[in-house]
């Protein structure tokens, strides 16, 4: 084949891992005998306040969802204003890991939770969208998590290069709520 031909399949297997640090991860506690109206006026409380979450996660007496550390404060105000009782733990990062056909492979979770659980790194909350996998892990933790993650996945060529800092968290699915 041609070097410059053209490819129409997704290159196969984990090609990146970033990161996007700054990130607060929040779980709120709703009455049990209304949890779906508290998520639903919780949420769009957050969206009228113009305060973006992703990595939501329904359960089973509230929810909890990630956001940016930039409105950390913003949130932690309404969240008192809504007297539900909730945590908040800041400093985290979104360790984001890439692979075209992700939908297709077996095997990575369980390759992410060794290589990160093999550094004692505690992972906060996960997600995945059609293309990535992410992992919240405590800020301080991040770079460890980069190299543990390239090492695994045979990234040998990044593990010398920038840290893949993202501007925005990527493969979110339909992105940011």
């Amino acid at each position: 084949m041609r070097a410059d031909a053209v490819h129409f399949e997704k290159e196969r297997g984990v090609t990146e891992v970033s990161v996007r640090r700054g990130i607060a991860h929040v779980t709120v506690s709703l009455p049990p005998e209304n949890v779906g109206a508290g998520r639903l006026e919780l949420l769009q409380r957050l969206a009228a306040a113009n305060i973006p979450v992703f990595l939501i996660k329904l359960l089973p007496k509230g929810l909890s969802f990630a956001l940016r550390e930039s409105v950390v404060e913003a949130g932690a105000v309404l969240l008192a204003e809504s007297g539900h009782p909730h945590q908040l733990r800041p400093d985290l990062a979104l360790i984001t890991i890439y692979a075209g056909a992700m939908r297709d492979l077996s095997g990575v979770m369980a390759s992410i939770y060794e290589a990160l659980i093999s550094e004692n790194i505690r992972v906060w909350q996960t997600g995945d969208a059609h293309n990535a996998v992410h992992c919240l892990v405590p800020g301080p933790a991040a770079d460890t998590a980069i190299i543990a993650l390239r090492e695994t996945f045979a990234l040998h060529h990044l593990l010398d290069a920038d840290d893949g800092e993202a501007e925005s968290p990527e493969g979110l699915g339909s992105g940011v709520l």
